[in-house]
């Protein structure tokens, strides 16, 4: 596990340098991009984590230690996903107002420039979101190693991002304080969309190991007195009741 986080912290170390060499630091472009990319970090650390950490992990350990245990590991993985969905796609529409909350100061064309990359960083908070409830899974049922090295992952395809970067638009050469006029949307979907690819990559290559280890997640979206309820008004819990009270007496 700790070999996993030195090669994480080293690639990301050659990722930062690559970045810098793109857009610098304290420029326009690189200005934008560090206030797109910290939005989704924000984020995570104030809504998503608090949330996730206190209120999930403790019931998915307490699930597994159950021998029926997996129906509500399922339940939490999939309420869990599917509000971190909901809570991404909501952000991302307003990443106008966020990038606003940041730029009181900036021009424009600065501004445009930032809220573009950040409708390509602000789907980061979902696979983030993702990536913890996958690996806390993992780290539930003792399989530590996976959590680590995942990120290690993330940086190779931001490394591979910004390279492809680089081929096409060479690295930052141009005055700091001017925005240049060939930010293209696929320009800043190349840079920014890639750095999402890579959180995206770190939060499902999980899934290969839970499956590995004998976990098969499957939506459920009731719990288990709804479910009983249900089953109990349908026609083929009726029966089984009756044929129950049948075999009772």
């Amino acid at each position: 596990m700790a070999s996993g986080t030195l090669v994480s912290r080293g690639l990301g170390f050659a990722r930062n340098a690559l970045l810098a060499a793109a857009i610098a630091v304290n420029t326009v472009a690189g200005n934008a991009y560090d206030v797109a990319n910290k939005i989704p970090n924000a984020l995570y650390a104030v809504i998503a984590a608090g949330v996730l950490n206190a209120v999930l992990v403790p019931q998915i350990v307490r699930a597994f230690r159950r021998e029926d245990g997996k129906r509500t590991v399922d339940r939490i993985v999939t309420l869990g996903v599917a509000g971190s969905l909901a809570v991404t796609v909501l952000f991302t529409i307003a990443a106008p107002v966020f990038v606003v909350m940041y730029t009181q100061d900036w021009s424009v064309a600065q501004r445009q420039l930032a809220i573009g990359f950040a409708f390509w960083c602000i789907p980061q908070l979902f696979f983030y979101s993702v990536y913890t409830i996958l690996g806390q899974v993992l780290n539930a049922k003792e399989q530590f190693g996976p959590y680590m090295w995942a990120p290690v992952l993330n940086n190779v395809v931001s490394i591979a991002g910004l390279v492809a970067y680089l081929a096409i638009y060479g690295g930052y050469a141009l005055d700091a304080d001017v925005v240049e006029p060939d930010w293209s949307a696929a320009r800043i979907a190349l840079l920014a969309g890639t750095a999402t690819l890579g959180i995206a990559a770190q939060a499902l290559i999980l899934i290969w190991p839970l499956r590995r280890g004998g976990y098969r997640w499957a939506p459920v979206w009731k719990g288990p007195k709804e479910s009983s309820a249900a089953s109990r008004a349908s026609p083929a819990g009726r029966s089984a009741r009756c044929s129950s009270t049948r075999s009772a007496w």
